[in-house]
């Protein structure tokens, strides 16, 4: 393995916000995730026609997760691949690349939970159905170990890092050890300034996991906030690594001793307008974002840290 493995970041940008795929230039050319249903036409085939490649050579499409954001724009790829690009998908997530409606499910279960509004939730329902192509059955649905193989000597190992979703993965291409984390690691979240952690304690065991393997380049789904509330870049390489994922755990303590303080005896029966049972947390992280617009962080990760407790008291 040479250093010349070529690797194009692709911003696809939907909204205000973007999510990053990644291409990697090698015999049998690979997209790592996808951006959302409009990112394949808007953003993915004008970037890598401005680098002289065809979308329909690509033979590889990896998913690291199954949001919209990042599965979203799958179908239409494959599509431009004529059929012929082979989907990968973690296998705790392949129902949501099987199956559109399983966003639905999920999306009741985790913000929709917490939006009373039924307009809101239509409105938020019609822009999740909006932003997925259709169903498609993966090609391969990979696990801890596993590995893609892209011709000659370009090999993506596969390391599971949940935490963020069920069934989060990082490819790690091998003998470089660079690593495409997508959102598993969150620093202190996007826009919002607060990350979006599913399952809290799988999150901190695979940022700790990421910080053993202490990869030399790390690629990620979108630029995080780091503690002064600045944006970084979603390519980080060298030292900034470690730092990186240091401050991800380092937001993730901080949280968990917030909702441990405020949730240890259980929701509050007074609900704030907009933050639920969840108000006196947003008074005092200093939140202010509306938790009614989508993607919005706040009810997925308060409800994780609040699953996260009861779990312990059960203990």
């Amino acid at each position: 393995m040479t250093n010349g493995v070529r690797v194009i970041p692709i911003e696809c940008k939907f909204g205000p916000i973007s999510a990053f795929a990644y291409y990697v230039d090698s015999l049998e050319p690979a997209i790592i995730d996808t951006g959302v249903n409009i990112s394949a036409r808007q953003d993915i085939e004008p970037t890598l026609a401005e680098h002289g490649i065809r979308i329909e050579d690509i033979r590889w499409i990896l998913l690291t997760h199954g949001h919209v954001d990042h599965l979203g724009g799958a179908y239409a790829l494959w599509e431009k691949t004529g059929r012929r690009a082979k989907v990968v998908i973690p296998k705790k997530e392949a129902r949501l690349l099987r199956d559109r409606n399983e966003h639905i499910v999920d999306y009741k279960a985790l913000q929709g939970k917490y939006i009373t509004d039924s307009v809101i939730q239509e409105k938020h329902i019609a822009m999740l159905t909006s932003d997925i192509g259709e169903n498609i059955e993966p090609s391969l649905e990979v696990v801890e170990g596993d590995s893609i193989h892209l011709g000659g000597d370009i090999t993506l190992k596969v390391i599971e890092t949940p935490g963020h979703s069920i069934g989060s993965v990082t490819f790690l291409l091998d003998g470089l050890d660079w690593a495409f984390a997508a959102d598993a690691v969150q620093i202190y979240g996007g826009l919002s300034g607060l990350p979006t952690i599913e399952n809290p304690s799988s999150y901190r065991k695979s940022v700790q996991r990421l910080l053993e393997v202490c990869p030399k380049r790390l690629y990620l789904g979108h630029p995080f906030r780091n503690s002064n509330g600045d944006l970084q870049s979603a390519q980080i390489e060298g030292g900034q690594v470690e730092a990186v994922l240091q401050a991800s755990l380092d937001m993730d303590a901080k949280l968990s001793n917030i909702a441990r303080r405020h949730l240890s005896n259980g929701l509050p029966a007074e609900q704030h307008e907009l933050y639920g049972p969840y108000g006196s947390i947003a008074s005092e992280i200093g939140y202010t974002g509306d938790p009614r617009n989508l993607p919005c962080s706040f009810f997925v990760t308060m409800h994780g840290y609040h699953e996260e407790l009861i779990g312990l008291q059960i203990k």
